[in-house]
């Protein structure tokens, strides 16, 4: 005896893969894919979520799956200026009518890289305090320090250039130099500095100059970055 019954008809598999993964501001692509394929287009609902925030439209999505098997899902990235953790974006298939879901390709994540340079450290600030000394006797040379100093300690070691200034006291006759440079160590927030001073032989009024820094690597210009040497006179 023939078997007359029609046959029942089989419930596609659907799960879902996903593509390589992309920079922000990239299209995420996941294939949706039925087995066997259906006899007539096949709705199949998705859940789009992301990790991250990369300005991924969330939420759910029809794909419609062809009599060929298989749907190209295309998930557009944002491309922002925000530095960031690189992050994904997820597709799920959800259950739904005329198909099951696939027990081991149900869900699939693309990586998505952050393309956006890290801002910079906040420098720390560098200023200078005031110096005096007593010029040297019989002719010999003093130094007038000056302290530098950093607002914080730095990772790296900071260079601080500086000029000085005459105000009461000329260059080549109470002191030499004109220009210079001191570092402050990583992890320090202090050095010291000075100008060579000389006995002039001279009574005289106690003299002044001026250092003033002008730039520095690693660290930011304090708005007032000007300090006052005196030589005091000893003729």
């Amino acid at each position: 005896m023939a078997d007359d019954d029609v046959p029942l008809p089989v419930v596609p598999v659907v799960g879902v893969a996903g593509g390589s993964g992309v920079t922000e501001g990239g299209d995420a692509s996941f294939t949706v894919s039925a087995s066997p394929a259906p006899s007539s287009p096949l709705s199949v609902s998705v859940s789009v979520s992301q990790s991250g925030d990369f300005g991924v439209s969330t939420g759910t999505r029809t794909v419609a799956v062809p009599t060929s098997g298989t749907a190209t899902l295309t998930v557009s990235t944002l491309d922002d200026s925000t530095d960031e953790p690189n992050g994904s974006v997820g597709v799920t298939v959800d259950a739904g009518s005329g198909y099951t879901v696939s027990s081991t390709q149900g869900s699939v994540t693309v990586e998505v890289a952050d393309n956006d340079v890290p801002p910079p450290p906040d420098l720390p600030v560098v200023s200078v305090a005031d110096g005096s000394v007593v010029e040297g006797e019989f002719g010999l040379l003093s130094l007038l320090e000056f302290q530098v100093t950093l607002s914080e300690p730095s990772e790296q070691d900071v260079t601080v250039r500086f000029r000085i200034l005459s105000g009461t006291a000329i260059n080549g006759l109470d002191y030499w130099g004109s220009r210079g440079q001191v570092t402050i160590w990583a992890g320090w927030t202090r050095a010291t500095t000075g100008v060579n001073v000389r006995d002039d032989y001279l009574r005289e009024r106690d003299e002044t100059l001026v250092i003033e820094l002008t730039d520095a690597d690693g660290a930011v210009i304090a708005d007032n970055a000007t300090a006052t040497g005196t030589i005091i006179d000893n003729d």
